[in-house]
């Protein structure tokens, strides 16, 4: 029988989806584990404003831990808006009694530095922070925190000290401020966790990706290091391809993640059926490469990974070798750059044979060095026939051959 890690969301709802507990689940499922949810606040917002916040009250907050933890007992949760006192409270009550490991990220303030929340939560909050295993606030809600403001990647490194040293681990992130830079201490090792800056507006949600990534490695049985640096990466590649929705800041896509995986491996599946076709069909490739001449395919996914063999197709005499293995963004070669330049899926580099200049002449298939409303590309004084498809790529191939 299937199972997978249990993890809470212990957050308010964002009815436009992109934050929230909406992202959080999200994240579990892109990380294979299942979420559950404890519903603090419900909230009608988009990507640009937030209308109205109707707070759960604390005894059905407590209900549905309640319910939760007798079913399916998880050791393992994250918290996002929790707005109140007496919701800090009531969630820190249930965090003791069941003894569960607190992924806490106290979402108080805006990236942007706007205030979320109505009344002072700090006395409640530090509570909760000494009881989670670990906190991952954001520069503005660090400098509540710690007290500080923090104006340089040392201040950073200092509040990160200063919040340990009060309340325990802890992440401060600090993004974009810092080109991607956040800095942890764990049992009282200061460590640089370092990234890539994005340059997008859409980055909403992009706080309870990385807190839920946490959770969710956590759950799988990963050290807390280890899950923080495989959690940022993945808020990272969420933010490089986050969706342009809306007419604010767009959503950070979790899914993307798997779905980039997926797509590889798809890719390289499709190459390896293409090539099985390439070599069945034995007219094709000694009229479409010179002897003694080398060429190659490839694939390009949507998130622009790419498929190509290793060593090519070699042709020598009647003989043609197929050098594998497959592999998923090697270097780049012609083919892939001619497929970069035409916007096209699939190509496979070919020589000026008697039988290709004859199709050019007649008018079979149409060639230019930008691709535009073209079959060929012409590039490094090299030849790509390229498509959309493999079907298509083999339609043109045909049609060369006639």
């Amino acid at each position: 029988m299937r199972s997978r890690p249990v993890v809470i969301t212990i957050a308010g709802s964002d009815s436009g989806g992109g934050a929230g507990l909406q992202a959080d689940l999200k994240t579990f499922t892109s990380l294979g584990v299942f979420g559950t949810t404890v519903i603090t606040s419900l909230t009608a917002q988009n990507t640009f404003e937030v209308t109205n916040v109707l707070e759960v009250p604390p005894d059905f907050i407590a209900a549905q831990f309640d319910t939760i933890m007798k079913d399916f007992s998880p050791l393992y949760a994250k918290t996002g808006m929790l707005a109140s006192r007496k919701i800090i409270d009531i969630v820190k009550e249930k965090v003791i009694q069941y003894g569960i490991k607190l992924v806490l990220d106290p979402v108080m303030v805006a990236k942007s530095g706007s205030s979320l929340i109505s009344e002072d939560i700090m006395p409640s909050l530090e509570g909760l922070l000494k009881e989670s295993l670990i906190s991952t606030p954001n520069k503005f809600e660090a400098e509540i925190i710690s007290g500080f403001k923090i104006e340089s990647p040392d201040d950073l490194m200092r509040s990160a000290r200063k919040i340990y040293e009060k309340y325990g681990n802890v992440i401060v992130k600090g993004g974009s401020y810092f080109n991607g830079l956040d800095v942890a201490v764990i049992d009282g090792n200061t460590i640089e966790v370092r990234g890539n800056k994005v340059e997008t507006k859409n980055v909403h949600g992009s706080g309870d990706v990385f807190s839920a990534a946490i959770t969710a490695y956590l759950a799988k049985g990963f050290p807390l290091l280890n899950s923080i640096k495989m959690a940022k990466e993945f808020v990272e590649n969420s933010i490089a391809f986050s969706l342009d929705l809306g007419k604010g800041h767009g959503p950070v896509d979790p899914f993307s993640n798997p779905e980039r995986k997926i797509a590889m491996e798809e890719a390289r599946e499709e190459l390896e059926e293409l090539l099985y076709i390439l070599e069945k069909e034995k007219d094709y490739l000694p009229k479409l490469i010179d002897d003694d001449e080398k060429a190659n395919v490839a694939i390009i996914t949507p998130y622009n990974d790419y498929a190509t063999l290793a060593g090519g197709i070699i042709r020598y005499l009647e003989w043609t070798k197929l050098d594998g293995p497959i592999l998923i963004n090697p270097k780049k070669n012609t083919v892939v750059k001619a497929l970069e330049i035409s916007s096209k899926r699939v190509g496979i580099k070919i020589s000026p044979t008697q039988t290709v200049i004859k199709s050019i002449e007649n008018g079979k298939v149409k060639i230019s060095e930008s691709g535009f409303n073209s079959d060929m590309v012409s590039i490094d004084g090299k030849l790509v026939l390229v498509a959309n498809s493999t079907e298509e790529l083999l339609s043109k191939i045909e049609m060369i051959l006639k």
